[in-house]
C-alpha cells in the first residue's frame, strides 16, 4: 500500500491543520498505510507524535460510517503505561498525491497525534543492535506485553496489528537510576484492523511471531545455564504451546495471560529445581506431558521414549503414513525419538541398528513462514512453499547423513563428498558460491538455508505484480536429491529416507498450504516416504492444488491411533501403559514411593462391564480403578493417563502421604482413584466449553449422548446378550450413510477436531451401509454413568444424526428415555424399522 501514499515531504514543516500549535519537524518512518513524524507542539511544550494516513487507507461500513474512529480510540480505555495513546485526531485535506503516470490529485488525510517515544521499534532495534537481544531482555519484553494482553482481556480489546514494528523500545538510562534499562511502548491500536491486512490476525499468534524472531537472533551457545533454561522454556512452552494453542483442553494455559505471567515469574524457581539434575532425570514422574515440554533433552527423550507404542509398526513401514489420533497420544514424541538426529546424540544409530534415514521436521516454523497461507494470484507464486520445505528438509537430511557418515563411514564419505555435492548443485539448479570448499555438504547446507529465507520473503509480495518472484524449486527436486544421496553412498544404497512431518495440521497449516506441498508430500517413491502427523482426520486435506484427491491405501495410508487403541487387546495396551510409567517412575528425581504402575493403582483383573452396568441401572455409582481401568480409559492419550495419576497422588495428600506397601496392596485408594477420574472428565469438559465458537455447542452435543446412552442403559436390555444384561453404548451409528448441513458438518468435525469422538470410518451399519461410526472418547464414559463396553450402539436415522448435531436438547427430547414405557415404545420402533428393511430387501426393484 506504500505506492498510495503522497509524498511524506510535503509534510515537512508544515503546522498541521486545526492543531496549528503542531509543526513538523522531521519524518521518522512509513508503513504500509501512512507516514510517521515527529512535530512539536508550542502549546505543550513538547514534542508529539503525528501519524498521516491517506483518508482512503481507512476503513468504512457499508453506510459510509467511519468505524476507524471508533477502533483506534478503543486503545484510550486501557490504563497500562505500556500503551501509546492517541491524543487528538483531525483531517489534512487537500494533500498532492502523485501517480505513477505524473498526474497529481489532491485527497484527504488524517492526522494522529500522540505521545512521542524516544527510541526506535523493535524491529529496528533488533537488526541494529543484535547484541542487545538476550534471554533477559526477551523475558522482559514477553512479561511487559502479557501485562499488558492481560488488561486488554479484561476490557475485550484487541491490538489487531501487534507486529515488531509496532512496539517502541525506549532506552531510560539517561533519566532513570533504577528499574531495566529499556521499557517497552506500544503504538497504532485499532490502526492494523482499518487500515492493513496483517501477518497475522491474531493478537497471540503476532505475539509468537515477534517472539520467535527474538529468540532466533539470540545467540544460545554464548549463554549460561540459567538463560538456556529459561531460553528452552520460551521456545517450547511459550512458543510451541502457551501463545498458539487454543485448546484448553490440552493446555489451560493457552492464552491466559494472568496464568502465562504467573509461568514466567516462576522460571527462577523451576530453575533451581532442575538445575542440579542431570538431563535425563524428571523432577517428578508426572513432569513433562508434551514432547514440546522435553524441548532438546535427548538423553531425557530416550529415557522416556517407549517401543511398546502401538501402531509403531504401521508408522515405520515403507509408506506414506498419514498418523492421526488425540492430541496427547504421542505423535510427536514417536516422530522425534525415530529421527537419525535423536538416535545419534543418544548413541543408538549404529548401522547395525539403523533401516532407515529419518528426518524430523515441526510444522510451527512453516506455520511461522506461511501464516493463514491462500493460494496466491500470480501462477509462478504456486510452487514457494514446496520450494521452503524442500530446502529445510535436504538440509536437515545432509545435516545427518554427514554427521552419521563421519561416525561410521568417514573415508567413505570424504572419498564420495565432492562428486555427491557437485551432482546436487546441477539438481537444484542454484549457482554454487565462489568459494575453495563449494564441493561439501555444507556449502549445500548454507545455500539452502539462504533459499529458505528467500521463499518465505518472496510469499510476502507474492501478490505485488511490480516484484519477480524468480524460480521455484518443483515437487520433484527433493525426490531427485534423495535418489543422488542413496546411490552416491554403499552405506544408503538400501536404506529408505523417512521424513516425519509433525503437526501437519489444519488450521495451523491451511487446507491450501496443505493442497500445494501435497504435490510432494504424496509422492510415491521406492526411495523416500513421507510421515506426516495431524491432529483428526479432518484437519488434513486429502487433495492437492491441481485438483487431484489423494485416495487412502494408494497414496497414502491413514493410522488413526484412537481407533489403535479401542481395537487392541488388553494385553499390548496393558504392555505400553506399564512401560511408560515405569519409565517415568524410574526417571523422576524424586520417586521414592513406586517402581511399577500396580503399585499405585492395584490390580482389577476382575473388572466386568456387564456386573457395573447392573450396579447403575441399579442406582449406585461405582468405583472405577486398577490398571485395568486406566488401560480401559485411554483413546490413546497417554499424556492424560499421566495427569490422571498425578491427580491421584496430589489427592492423596501428595507422595508423603501414600502408604507403605505393608500398610495396603496398593497405595491410592479405590475411592480416591475414582474421584480423580470422575473430575478429570468433568475437567475436560469445563475446558471444552471454552472453545472458541462452538465450545457450548460441542459440551451440548456430547452431554445430550451421554444422557441418551445413560437413559438407555438403565431400560433397555442389549440384544447382543441375548437381552441378559443392560444395553451399554458408548457409540453412535448411523443406520445409512448421510449428508450432513453445512452447520452440522462444521460441528462434527470440531467434535472429530478436539477428539471427543473418535470416527471408526470402516462400520458398518444394520441395513450393511458402509458408515462412520463415533465412538465416545473413553475418559468420558465415568461422567455419564456408562460402562466401557464397545458392543452396543446408539442406531440413528440420517435426520436424527443432523438433529443430534444441530439441536441436542432437542435430541436429548426425543431419545432420552424416562422409565420402561418409553423404552418399549423404542424398541417397537426399532422393530418396525427393522421389519421395513427386510421387506425392502426381499421386494425386488422395477
Amino acid at each position: 500500500m506504500r505506492s498510495h501514499l503522497p509524498d511524506k515531504n510535503f509534510f515537512l514543516l508544515k503546522a498541521v491543520p486545526n492543531r496549528v500549535d503542531v509543526t513538523i519537524v522531521n519524518w521518522v518512518a512509513s508503513g504500509n498505510d501512512g507516514h510517521l513524524f515527529r512535530a512539536h507542539s508550542d502549546e505543550l511544550g513538547r514534542d508529539v507524535a503525528c501519524k498521516i494516513i491517506p483518508h482512503n487507507n481507512l476503513q468504512r461500513d457499508l453506510g459510509g460510517g467511519e468505524i476507524w474512529r471508533a477502533e483506534i480510540l478503543k486503545a484510550n480505555a486501557l490504563r497500562n503505561p505500556v500503551v501509546v495513546k492517541v491524543e487528538h485526531i483531525c483531517k489534512w485535506p487537500q494533500v498532492p498525491m502523485h501517480s505513477a503516470e505524473g498526474s497529481v490529485e489532491l485527497i484527504d488525510c488524517v492526522a494522529l497525534i500522540s505521545e512521542f517515544v524516544e527510541g526506535p521499534s523493535l524491529k529496528r532495534f533488533a537488526a541494529d543492535h543484535s547484541d542487545e537481544i538476550t534471554v533477559p531482555f526477551v523475558v522482559q519484553w514477553l512479561g511487559t506485553m502479557l501485562n499488558l494482553f492481560f488488561e486488554m482481556q479484561q476490557r475485550k480489546i484487541t491490538h489487531g496489528d501487534l507486529h515488531a514494528g509496532n512496539i517502541l523500545v525506549e532506552d531510560q538510562s539517561s533519566y532513570n537510576a533504577i528499574g531495566p534499562r529499556f521499557v517497552f511502548r506500544v503504538t497504532d491500536f485499532g490502526v492494523g484492523d482499518t487500515t492493513s491486512e496483517p501477518r497475522f490476525k491474531d493478537d497471540y499468534l503476532q505475539l509468537a511471531d515477534t517472539l520467535a524472531q527474538l529468540l532466533r537472533i539470540v545467540d544460545y551457545q554464548a549463554c549460561a545455564p540459567k538463560e538456556k533454561f529459561f531460553f528452552n522454556i520460551l521456545r517450547h512452552h511459550f512458543l510451541a504451546r502457551h501463545l498458539v494453542e487454543t485448546d484448553l483442553t490440552l493446555d489451560n494455559l493457552a492464552r491466559q495471560p494472568r496464568m502465562l505471567l504467573r509461568r514466567l515469574d516462576e522460571l527462577d524457581v523451576e530453575f533451581t529445581k532442575t538445575v542440579p539434575q542431570s538431563s535425563t532425570r524428571l523432577l517428578t514422574p508426572f513432569d513433562f506431558l508434551s514432547c514440546e515440554q522435553v524441548g532438546e533433552a535427548a538423553d531425557l527423550l530416550h529415557a522416556l521414549y517407549s517401543d511398546r507404542f502401538l501402531g509403531l509398526s504401521e508408522i515405520e513401514s515403507q509408506n506414506n503414513v498419514v498418523v492421526t489420533g488425540p492430541r496427547g497420544c504421542g505423535k510427536s514424541t514417536v516422530f522425534r525419538s525415530l529421527s537419525l538426529d535423536q538416535k545419534m546424540r543418544v548413541k543408538v544409530a549404529a548401522p547395525n541398528q539403523t533401516s532407515y534415514i529419518g528426518i524430523y521436521y515441526q510444522c510451527n516454523d512453516l506455520y511461522f513462514a506461511f501464516p493463514r497461507y491462500v493460494l496466491p494470484d500470480r501462477d509462478e507464486g504456486l510452487d514457494i512453499p514446496i520450494h521452503y520445505i524442500t530446502a529445510t528438509l535436504l538440509a536437515s537430511l545432509l545435516d545427518s547423513i554427514e554427521s552419521w557418515a563421519k561416525q561410521h563411514f568417514i573415508e567413505e564419505f570424504v572419498r564420495a563428498e565432492s562428486k555427491i555435492a557437485d551432482i546436487l548443485w546441477t539438481v537444484l539448479d542454484i549457482t554454487a558460491p565462489q568459494t575453495p570448499d563449494y564441493l561439501t555438504f555444507k556449502a549445500v547446507v548454507s545455500a539452502l538455508n539462504k533459499q529458505r529465507q528467500k521463499a518465505s520473503e518472496r510469499h510476502r509480495f507474492v501478490n505485488d505484480a511490480k516484484r519477480e518472484i524468480g524460480r521455484s524449486f518443483g515437487p520433484d527436486v527433493l525426490l531427485k536429491a534423495c535418489e543422488v544421496l542413496r546411490a552416491g553412498f554403499t552405506f544408503s544404497r538400501e536404506l529408505p529416507i523417512y521424513f516425519f512431518i509433525d503437526d501437519y495440521s489444519s488450521p495451523k497449516v491451511t487446507k491450501e498450504l496443505q493442497a500445494s506441498l501435497n504435490r510432494l508430500f504424496m509422492q510415491r517413491s521406492s526411495v523416500c516416504f513421507f510421515k506426516l502427523s495431524t491432529e483428526s482426520p479432518v484437519s488434513f486435506a486429502k487433495h492437492d492444488i491441481d485438483g487431484k484427491i489423494y485416495v487412502e491405501s494408494r497414496e497414502f495410508i491413514l493410522h488413526n491411533l484412537g481407533l489403535v487403541y479401542l481395537h487392541a487387546g488388553i494385553e499390548p495396551k496393558l504392555s505400553f501403559i506399564d512401560d511408560v510409567f515405569r519409565r517415568r517412575l524410574k526417571t523422576s528425581s524424586s520417586n521414592h514411593f513406586a517402581l511399577e504402575l500396580q503399585e499405585l493403582v492395584g490390580n482389577n483383573v476382575k473388572q466386568n462391564n456387564n456386573e457395573l452396568a447392573r450396579s447403575i441401572r441399579n442406582g449406585e455409582k461405582p468405583l472405577l480403578w486398577g490398571r485395568e481401568t486406566l488401560c480401559n480409559l485411554c483413546s490413546g492419550d497417554i499424556h492424560y493417563l499421566i495427569s490422571l495419576v498425578g491427580d491421584m497422588v496430589r489427592l492423596s495428600g501428595g507422595p508423603d502421604k501414600l502408604p507403605n506397601a505393608t500398610d495396603a496392596p496398593f497405595k491410592i485408594s479405590q475411592s480416591t482413584q475414582s474421584r480423580a477420574i470422575r473430575e478429570a472428565a468433568g475437567s475436560f469438559l469445563k475446558n471444552l466449553r471454552g472453545v472458541p465458537r462452538c465450545g457450548e455447542q460441542l459440551v451440548n452435543i456430547v452431554e445430550a449422548f451421554g444422557n441418551v446412552a445413560n437413559s438407555h442403559l438403565k431400560y433397555i436390555d442389549s440384544k447382543n446378550e441375548g437381552g441378559t444384561s443392560p444395553k451399554q453404548a458408548t457409540r453412535i451409528e448411523p443406520y445409512a450413510p448421510f449428508a450432513l448441513s453445512d452447520n452440522a458438518q462444521r460441528l462434527y468435525d470440531e467434535l472429530l477436531r478436539y477428539s471427543v469422538f473418535i470416527e471408526d470410518f470402516r462400520g458398518k451399519s444394520r441395513r450393511g451401509s458402509v458408515v462412520p461410526r463415533l465412538f465416545l472418547r473413553r475418559f468420558l464414559i465415568p461422567h455419564f454413568n456408562l460402562t466401557f463396553s464397545t458392543r452396543d450402539s446408539i442406531e440413528l436415522e440420517p435426520n436424527d444424526f443432523e438433529l443430534f448435531l444441530c439441536s441436542a436438547q432437542e435430541f436429548e427430547r426425543k431419545f432420552r428415555l424416562k422409565g420402561v414405557d418409553d423404552a418399549r415404545r423404542l424398541e417397537r420402533q426399532e422393530t418396525e424399522s427393522q421389519n421395513q428393511l427386510l421387506l425392502d430387501i426381499d421386494t425386488p426393484s422395477q
